[in-house]
C-alpha cells in the first residue's frame, strides 16, 4: 500500500469514526451573560459572563466591588482557580476543601440555621406551560423561568457548574448554605431546562416583614466568540504568571484592597 493510499484509509476511517460519534461531544461550548438585579433597583448590582468551554468553565466578573476576579472551575481536576488581576495573585479551592467548609459550618450552626436553611423541607413545583420551576420553603424560595438547551450536554454542564458555584459561594461571609439551590438545579436538570431568569427570595424574620429579592437574568449564546477564546487564551497566560498564595491570604488581600 502507498502512503497516499494508507492516508486515504486513515482519512475515510477518521471520519468513519466521527460520524459516528454524539454530536454533543463536539457542541458543548457555550456564553452565559448574567446580571443581577435587587428588588427596586433598575440598574444590575452586578454582571458576569460565563464561558463553557471543553472541561473548563470561566467566569468573568464585572462588577465594581469585585472588578478583576477570575474564576475558572477545572472540572476534570476538581477545583477552582480565583484570580484577582489587580493583585496579580490567584488561589485554589479543591472540591475536597469546600465539602469539608460546609461541613464544618453545618456542624457549628444552631438548629434554628439548620431547619431554615441547611435541611429546609422544599416544595417543589413546575408549569410546562410556562416552563416555570418553583422550590420553596417557610423561609426562602426560587422561582425560575427556563428555556430549552441546544444540547442535553449543556444542562448537564450547567447544572455541575452551577452547584460547586454554589458551594464556593456559600463561603464568601453573608452567603447563604447553598442546599436550596442544588434542588432547584435538580428540578430545571430533570425538566432539561437552562435558566432565563432566577429570583430568589429570602425571610429575614419569622413573620416575613423583612425579606430580600434577589433575581438574576441569564442570556445564553450556543457558541463562543473569538473574543470569547482570546479571553480563555489570555487567562491561561494571566494564570501562569499569578502568584500563589494561600486562600485566606487571598481574602484578606481582596478584604484590603476594597477598604
Amino acid at each position: 500500500m502507498s502512503y497516499l493510499q494508507a492516508s486515504k484509509l486513515g482519512m475515510l476511517t477518521l471520519l468513519v469514526i466521527v460520524s459516528s460519534l454524539p454530536a454533543t461531544i463536539f457542541a458543548s461550548d457555550f456564553r452565559m451573560q448574567t446580571e443581577v438585579f435587587v428588588e427596586g433597583d433598575s440598574q444590575p448590582v452586578s454582571s458576569s459572563l460565563t464561558l463553557f468551554s471543553g472541561s473548563k468553565v470561566y467566569d468573568f466578573l464585572g462588577d465594581k466591588s469585585s472588578a478583576g476576579e477570575i474564576t475558572v472551575f477545572d472540572v476534570s481536576r476538581g477545583r477552582f482557580v480565583l484570580i484577582d488581576t489587580q493583585q496579580k495573585i490567584k488561589t485554589i479551592l479543591t472540591k475536597e476543601y469546600l465539602i469539608r467548609f460546609l461541613e464544618q459550618v453545618e456542624s457549628r450552626a444552631n438548629d434554628d440555621v439548620i431547619t431554615r436553611f441547611v435541611s429546609p423541607e422544599l416544595d417543589q413545583q413546575y408549569n410546562p406551560t410556562t416552563k416555570t420551576v418553583t422550590v420553596s420553603s417557610d423561609h426562602l424560595s426560587y422561582h425560575a423561568i427556563g428555556i430549552d438547551a441546544k444540547w442535553d450536554r449543556a444542562v448537564e454542564q450547567y447544572r455541575h457548574f452551577a452547584d460547586w458555584i454554589a458551594r464556593l459561594n456559600s463561603t464568601r461571609i453573608g452567603n447563604l448554605p447553598p442546599n436550596s439551590r442544588f434542588e432547584l438545579n435538580r428540578v430545571m436538570a430533570e425538566r432539561k431546562l437552562m435558566p432565563k431568569t432566577i429570583e430568589r427570595t429570602v425571610l429575614l424574620d419569622r413573620v416575613g416583614l423583612r425579606k430580600q429579592v434577589v433575581r438574576s437574568e441569564h442570556d445564553i449564546h450556543w457558541q463562543l466568540t473569538n473574543s470569547d477564546r482570546k479571553r480563555i487564551s489570555s487567562t491561561g497566560n494571566l494564570m501562569a504568571e499569578c502568584k500563589q498564595v494561600s486562600i485566606d491570604e487571598y481574602w484578606q488581600a481582596q478584604a484590603q484592597a476594597s477598604e
